[in-house]
C-alpha cells in the first residue's frame, strides 16, 4: 500500500510523492525519487535522485545503500515521464530542503592549492 505525501520545494511548490516499499521496482520508474528517515517534525530528506526509467541502472540501488548509512527508512516516488520536469523537480527539491547526501552532479567544486 503506497502513502501519498507532498514535499514543497524552494518554490512552493507541492510536488506529490508515493511512498513506495524499499524492494518494490521503483528504480526502473521515469521520474523522482527521495529518501528520507523519519524526523521529529515529519521527515528528513537524506537524497533526492532524478530516475531515468532505464530498467538496469544501478545508480538508484548505490543511491539508496549510501542514503540508509544515514538513516534513511522510507523511498518517496515521483513519476515524471518529461526530462526536464524531473530535473526542475529534484532541483526546486534540494534546494528547500539540503540534503544530507548530495549527488556527484551537485558537490561543490574544490580547487587543489599549487
Amino acid at each position: 500500500m503506497s502513502i501519498a505525501v507532498s514535499f514543497r520545494g524552494r518554490s512552493g511548490k507541492a510536488w506529490d510523492f508515493q511512498r513506495v516499499p524499499k524492494d518494490a521496482p521503483w528504480a526502473r520508474s521515469p521520474g523522482a525519487v527521495i529518501f528520507a528517515a523519519p524526523d521529529s517534525f515529519g521527515w528528513r530528506i537524506i537524497r533526492v535522485m532524478e530516475l531515468s526509467g532505464r530498467p538496469h541502472d544501478l545508480q538508484p540501488i548505490w543511491a539508496l545503500a549510501e542514503a540508509e548509512r544515514y538513516g534513511a527508512t522510507a523511498v518517496f516516488l515521483a513519476l515524471e515521464f518529461d526530462a526536464r520536469e524531473r530535473k526542475r523537480l529534484v532541483a526546486d527539491i534540494e534546494e528547500g530542503f539540503s540534503p544530507v547526501c548530495l549527488g556527484p552532479r551537485e558537490a561543490p567544486e574544490t580547487s587543489l592549492a599549487a
